[in-house]
């Protein structure tokens, strides 16, 4: 039995795939096995993997039809025989310690789950720039064991499964999947909030591990469906209504994150589903309990004043976010400690 199962679930990911591939293979852990499932390729993709399994025995190939990121990921899972189980994305690498780092710590603290930071990857801009994500500006960051009551707030942030090592038997015996939309359609949404929630033992290091890669600078340019937020948002309802979680403060930072995604819902929102979506998306912000979210200190004045008018004037919100959104593309300053950046017509100017 290997110590770890990585899962890559891959679809037309030629251009990045030998990067990812390579910087699982020569991982200080040595003891793994390498499950690649080739989603219905049609790119040179499964030649890429036939070629990197011939030279390295632990990479086994799983050739299917393509069903979606979510039904790959679950078919890795089905076939792991690690003690954990980590996912890997194709377009994505890995620094040479994740592995060995993520498991002592796992070990060291008998957790399900080990979970480090991640840096972006952004590879819109030439040349590429590398940008850590910063949790810690925005919430003090756990020290030693904790469960998801104690911390919320990783909740709130990009679900980043990728990120963690899980103890495998943890995943079986819950019985936790993916749901599986075609496409990539947002499945690693559920499956986050129910590791989390269901976890008793979770350890983080802010050590950033893996780079994640952004192919786009604004994120409603890959949101192919204003419905997949929406769809992703009421399976996690329904779960948490089927196993009674209810604590105040792992909603109000579900409802803080799904205000995030209805910001990019009504940027994708096309004008010939204009009733339609405005009604769905009304809908999602009136699932939301009124109660947390006016009342928790986690939602700023602009939050709250957004949620009041997708309830009440969503057409309002409509406009807003589209004119936002040009504006965005058009011309976009950001400042931070971090970095300094003018972006004209959707082209870096300034870069510091």
């Amino acid at each position: 039995m290997p110590e770890l199962s990585v899962i890559i679930p891959v679809y037309n990911a030629q251009k990045y795939l030998a990067q990812c591939l390579d910087s699982v293979i020569n991982q200080t852990l040595k003891d793994m096995e390498i499950i690649c499932i080739n989603d219905g390729s049609t790119d040179e993709s499964l030649k890429l993997l036939e070629d990197y399994a011939q030279k390295d025995s632990r990479i086994k190939i799983i050739n299917k039809e393509n069903a979606g990121y979510g039904a790959a990921c679950n078919d890795g899972i089905a076939q792991a025989a690690g003690d954990y189980t980590a996912v890997l994305e194709p377009d994505d690498y890995i620094e040479p310690q994740m592995y060995q780092k993520l498991l002592t710590l796992a070990k060291d603290n008998q957790a399900e789950i080990a979970k480090c930071a991640y840096s972006e990857v952004l590879s819109y801009q030439k040349p590429e720039q590398i940008n850590k994500i910063n949790w810690s500006n925005n919430f003090s960051l756990p020290e030693g064991v904790f469960d998801i009551y104690r911390y919320p707030e990783f909740l709130y942030f990009h679900p980043s499964i990728w990120s963690c090592v899980y103890k495998t038997t943890f995943i079986k015996e819950n019985n936790i999947k993916f749901p599986t939309p075609k496409g990539a359609g947002w499945a690693d949404n559920l499956f986050q909030v129910q590791t989390l929630c269901l976890a008793k033992k979770i350890v983080y290091t802010d050590e950033a591990y893996y780079n994640y890669r952004k192919h786009t600078f604004c994120e409603s340019d890959v949101l192919k469906d204003y419905k997949i937020p929406l769809e992703r948002s009421r399976e996690i309802h329904q779960w948490l209504e089927s196993t009674n979680i209810k604590d105040e403060k792992i909603l109000a930072c579900l409802y803080k994150r799904e205000l995030t995604y209805i910001h990019l819902m009504l940027a994708a929102l096309p004008l010939n589903t204009l009733k339609e979506g405005l009604y769905d998306i009304q809908t999602l912000a009136k699932d939301l309990d009124e109660n947390i979210v006016l009342s928790n200190s986690i939602f700023n004045k602009r939050e709250k004043a957004f949620y009041k008018s997708i309830k009440n004037t969503p057409v309002i919100a409509l406009i807003k976010e589209k004119i936002k959104q040009a504006r965005k593309k058009i011309f976009s300053l950001h400042l931070s400690k971090e970095e300094k950046s003018l972006r004209l017509l959707g082209r870096q100017v300034i870069d510091a």
